[in-house]
């Protein structure tokens, strides 16, 4: 059975390392050998509420490094400057701490991926070799947030767009429904292989970038992002069956979305729910499925 960690807390480090550490020896025998990447979320350059806090790294680290001896490479794909938002967000800081290297995904280097716009044409993206390499081991570092588009942002669509170079990432945005479909399509290629999602403070409202703060005080993780996230919308009281990119990631057999067939472990899920006041143009976006 797939497990999910559901830890609650007061403390973020601290609640994203038990998370994790609930749930090493599924990591531990996930990575065998493999490069471990931490992939961040930074739609934003500017607004730290939009972004992966620091702590949820250390937090992530503090866990791997019981068992993870190598440097470890944080990369991402921003919204904007990179370097930049290394720097505004404090990831700068984890190079005094940790044997870490941090690493803008806009520079390159790149592969073609095929997506449709919204005439069903086929569009070619540039996304990142680093996470499309399957000899890496992919974290995906998530908020809990709400979205402008596809209701919620979390693993999976992390980890999607974070490899997508800055300028090919409107090419992904083709309306409600192809949107959905273009999420799922690049997942299957840079599907984490360890889920991590932060809902220390989470985002509620117009997000992923105007929304506002919701304290919650959870951290979820799972070998199956497709698991993480069909439980984070639990917790958001979002109902999942109207979220269109992981209702095809469920189709097309990438993870685990049946409740009955996913383990929580650490908390009661009845314990940790807290509704999330959804954007305001949501009743749009469940119009996927005309």
């Amino acid at each position: 059975m797939t497990r999910v960690s559901l830890v609650k807390g007061i403390n973020r480090r601290d609640i994203i390392k038990r998370s994790v550490n609930l749930l090493s020896d599924d990591v531990k025998n996930s990575l065998r050998i493999r490069q471990i990447i931490v992939k961040p979320n930074f739609v934003s350059i500017s607004t730290r509420l939009a972004v992966s806090h620091v702590d949820q790294i250390r937090g992530i680290l503090d866990a791997l490094q019981e068992y993870y001896t190598e440097k470890v490479i944080i990369a991402e794909a921003a919204c904007g400057d990179t370097v930049k938002a290394f720097r505004n967000f404090g990831y700068y800081d984890l190079l005094k701490e940790y044997d870490v290297e941090l690493i803008d995904l806009n520079k390159g280097p790149f592969e073609q991926l095929p997506v449709q716009d919204r005439k069903g044409r086929t569009v070619q993206l540039r996304a990142a070799s680093l996470l499309l390499d399957k000899d890496n081991y992919l974290i995906s570092s998530a908020r809990l947030k709400t979205h402008d588009t596809v209701v919620v942002t979390l693993s999976i669509k992390n980890m999607v767009m974070g490899c997508i170079y800055l300028k090919d990432k409107e090419q992904v945005h083709q309306g409600i429904k192809q949107i959905n479909k273009n999420l799922a399509k690049v997942a299957e290629h840079v599907w984490p292989d360890l889920a991590v999602i932060d809902g220390f403070e989470g985002m509620e409202g117009n997000g992923p970038t105007q929304g506002s703060p919701i304290h919650v005080g959870v951290a979820l993780s799972s070998i199956d992002p497709l698991a993480a996230d069909r439980v984070a919308c639990e917790v958001m009281g979002v109902d999942f069956n109207k979220v269109g990119y992981l209702n095809y990631c469920s189709d097309k057999g990438l993870g685990e979305s049946d409740l009955k067939n996913i383990e929580i472990v650490g908390d009661r899920l009845e314990a940790c729910i807290k509704p999330f006041r959804l954007h305001r143009k949501v009743q749009e976006q469940y119009q996927w499925r005309e």
